[in-house]
């Protein structure tokens, strides 16, 4: 059954291609759809699995095998006889565990934490300790315990059997590998610049696979003792190898989100707070230190609660060749453990802070297997073809089963429709085999999560043409689907569920609107060369993704090229909709002594307009902006809503030049030059003179400051040659109407 976890039964009738958030018919209707994966998990499962292919079905039976008692489970061995050794915290417990489930103490270290075993096949059992890192021998996995290797480094992180009857034994910090013979001695055979190396394994040419924390580097140690290294991950932590029958690899790695020693990080926030930390927060230190104390910031104890630093995090596939892929990549939870399934085809993955156990296979298909409710998935074991798993927070052992559960429920996320809608069916594909079955229930409330306002979970839907959502009209609606199964050995499946309803239309928003300068425009992008399906209509699923818009909103009506051109005016504004549905425009304009309202523009799709002002009497406008949403909702639930601009004025006269002199200096050296200027409905802007047709030269107004629509303009041109002489003058108004006059005079 683990292979049909990430595969799809062969007779589903449908095959999923993308997810919707949402659609809309032209009658207003809506559709909230779910059938992806990323649907999928945004929900809660309880005893259902979310398939790699998008679709649920009920989770592999779970048997808890025993409750240790303990705070959390590092690690677990088996003999290969059903027997099963499992390392604790925090009290430095190991733990013998019968195929019945039977526990034992067979060994009570000194020090808090039991963070490694390994046994060898005369039946040895070795006991890695932290902090002051030791390792114990107990012969025959049992009896009294020797003090069997004590290096300088502080943690114990992994132990391997060596092909040749040593074991390989990993520490930190810093980070070293010994290889350790039958009489603990130790001889080293990595020494690396990193501060742990917290993973061992043996590939199938029995090359030693390192794992280091720092930088994230895996090493091989072939047997000739020559180290390599086979890849540097970009994160800190390469906390996991396997090596499957193929000798193929598979690596994890993470990064925590905060600075400091990565390693020893995430042990203390596994546990939480020291015993330094009561929950008083006094010092509970007596002046003398237990051995069981050890080191105050090593010693773990329960989470108070809450969660620690975001983190990252990688999974590889290495192939036989060791060429790398990257088969899986998350923001904000760290992989906490791997293990193979029977067959070696699919991974199982943990995550810190997460009671999700995924399954992923070599190309990166991801599917959510279990959830649990321990904080966390600490390891895995594969035993006598069982799939066992153990768990922290608190220290559990579980198997997997081979048979599916007989139920479990999908609870999806919230709807939000955003504002109260009535809701119609809940329709859904997939597969119900003989005695199997899907059935879903609705609840509706205007909170943003359920909450004790909400209604009632409804009677049972089966789906069936004739039911509708009897949850009452709301802002917001839950679902949630219960599949059961009479056979263990079958499983129903759900691969897409729809939910209708109708919003109460609510009229668009127009935001205040905006006109530009006169004369500058934005230039569009052209549309493309074929423009032929303009107002094509779609079935409702294709529209939205036809759209690239966001529905119900508007783009910034002022970005694109700037432009100018005297006799134009662009106007702009944004509106919105708060049912998502898509605008249309008119636009209308008036002089503002006028009462009737002419119309420029009817059935716009664009959030701006550019007037063409070059025809127009002058004076003073307003244009109206009507938004309507007559596309998605018929007759009389069609609304909306108008706006009026501020004013503008059109001026297409240009000024007038009155009474141009030229009057000569005494002593007919030069001449004065007076004129005044007038327009009709604009400030003069600028004037400026050309004398004998040389550069335009600016003139201020006789009391310097140009703001007015009249002006008296008054300069002296002294040391000019005698002769005929020719002075122009041209005038700007604000909106770049332009005159240009000219007078001669003759000088003597």
């Amino acid at each position: 059954m683990e292979a049909s976890l990430l595969k799809s039964a062969a007779s589903w009738s449908i095959l999923i291609l993308f997810g919707l958030a949402g659609s809309v018919r032209a009658d207003g209707t809506k559709f909230w759809t779910s059938q992806s994966r990323s649907d999928f998990m945004s929900g809660k499962s309880e005893g259902v699995s979310i398939l790699a292919e998008d679709a649920l079905v009920l989770a592999p039976e779970v048997k808890m095998l025993c409750d240790t008692g303990e705070p959390f489970i590092w690690c677990m061995i088996t003999d290969g006889k059903g027997t099963l050794y499992a390392a604790t915290g925090h009290d430095g417990h190991v733990l013998r565990i019968g195929a019945k489930g039977d526990t034992s103490i067979v060994y009570d270290a000194l020090e808090p934490e039991a963070t490694a075993l390994a046994l060898k096949e005369d039946g040895s059992l070795y006991v890695g300790t932290s902090p002051e890192g030791r390792v114990y021998r107990l012969k025959g996995g049992a009896g009294e315990a020797g003090n069997f290797f004590d290096p300088e480094e502080k943690y114990i992180w992994s132990m391997l059997p060596a092909p040749d009857g040593g074991l390989y034994v990993s520490v930190g910090s810093p980070g070293k590998v010994y290889k350790v013979n039958d009489k603990g001695e130790g001889r080293l055979v990595l020494d690396s610049q990193e501060q742990h190396i917290i993973s061992l394994a043996l590939d199938r040419e029995g090359n030693l696979l390192a794992g280091s924390s720092g930088s994230a580097l895996l090493y091989q140690v072939d047997k000739s003792g020559t180290v390599s290294i086979l890849y540097d991950s970009p994160l800190k932590d390469l906390r996991a190898i396997l090596v499957d029958k193929e000798n193929n690899l598979f690596a994890g790695a993470f990064e925590l989100q905060s600075p400091g020693d990565q390693a020893k990080q995430m042990m203390v926030q596994q546990g939480g707070q020291s015993p330094a930390q009561n929950q008083a927060g006094e010092d509970s230190s007596s002046g003398e230190e237990s051995p069981r104390q050890g080191r105050q910031d090593f010693i773990l104890r329960p989470r108070p609660g809450g969660r620690g630093p975001s983190a990252n995090s990688e999974i590889y596939f290495f192939d036989r060749d060791r060429f790398v892929t990257r088969i899986w990549r998350e923001t904000g939870e760290a992989v906490m453990s791997l293990g193979l399934n029977s067959d070696d085809r699919a991974l199982f993955v943990s995550r810190k802070e997460d009671n999700n156990l995924f399954a992923i296979d070599r190309l990166g298909e991801v599917a959510l297997l279990n959830s649990f409710q321990e904080i966390e998935v600490t390891g895995f074991l594969r035993d006598s073809g069982r799939t066992l798993i153990c768990t922290g927070n608190p220290g559990k052992i579980y198997e997997i089963g081979t048979h599916y559960r007989h139920s479990g429920t999908f609870t999806a996320k919230v709807l939000n429709a955003g504002i109260p809608s009535a809701w119609g069916r809940l329709e859904w594909e997939g597969e119900t085999p003989a005695n199997t079955r899907v059935f879903f229930q609705t609840r509706s409330g205007n909170t943003d999560y359920p909450d004790t306002t909400w209604s009632p979970w409804s009677q049972a839907l089966r789906g069936l043409p004739e039911e509708k959502i009897s949850s009452p009209a709301r802002k917001n609606l839950q679902w949630k689907a219960t599949l059961e199964s009479d056979d263990v050995s079958i499983t129903p499946s759900l691969a897409k569920i729809t939910v209708s309803y109708l919003s109460r239309n609510r009229p668009p928003m127009i935001s205040p609107i905006r006109l530009m300068p006169q004369g500058l425009y934005i230039r569009k992008p052209p549309l493309p060369p074929d423009d032929s399906d303009k107002g094509q209509k779609y079935p409702y699923e294709v529209a939205e993704l036809m759209n690239n818009k966001k529905p119900g909103a508007t783009d910034n009506p002022f970005q694109g090229k700037k432009e100018y051109q005297r006799n134009l005016r662009m106007v702009g504004w944004n509106a919105n909709d708060a049912n998502g549905d898509e605008l249309l425009y008119n636009i209308h304009y008036r002089g503002i002594a006028e009462k009737t309202w002419r119309l420029l523009a009817l059935g716009i799709d664009e959030n701006s307009y550019i007037l063409d002002t070059e025809n127009m009497a002058d004076g003073k406008y307003v244009l109206k902006v009507t938004a309507y949403d007559s596309l998605d909702n018929a007759g009389e639930r069609a609304m909306f809503t108008e706006r009026i601009s501020p004013e503008f004025v059109v001026d297409n006269t240009p000024p007038a030049v009155r009474g141009l002199r030229l009057d000569k200096l005494n002593g007919g050296k030069g001449f004065e030059v007076t004129f005044e200027t007038q327009d009709e409905t604009s400030n003069i802007d600028r004037v400026e003179y050309a004398l004998d047709s040389g550069d335009w030269m600016p003139i201020d107004p006789e009391d310097r400051i140009t703001d007015s629509r009249e002006e008296k303009y008054r300069i002296s041109l002294p040391g000019i040659s005698a002769g005929e002489h020719t002075v122009s003058v041209q005038v700007y108004d604000d909106v770049f109407n332009t005159v240009i006059v000219r007078r001669s005079v003759t000088l003597p």
